[in-house]
């Protein structure tokens, strides 16, 4: 398989091997992909905890603003 990278994450490789965090590309992206299912998952808990932790502590929202348009605002930067 050829997988592409833009010159940005190609830097962030060569620093996480630079740093000794990883040994080789390899185990760079294998750890990328291990937590692949974590970061898809996290989405929908993290609007549930939000929605937690503004019903705990009484967070009040502008009428008609959600926690999770709140969210999908902040996932366009």
């Amino acid at each position: 398989m050829t997988v592409e990278l833009k010159p940005e994450q190609e830097q962030i490789i060569r620093q996480q091997i630079a740093g000794g965090h990883f040994k080789s590309v390899d185990e760079v992206l294998a750890a990328a992909l291990a937590n692949l299912p974590f970061k898809i998952g996290s989405n929908t808990s993290a609007v549930a905890r939000m929605i937690q932790f503004s019903k705990k502590h009484s967070v009040k929202l502008r009428p008609g603003e959600t926690v999770e348009r709140l969210i999908d605002e902040c996932h366009r930067f």
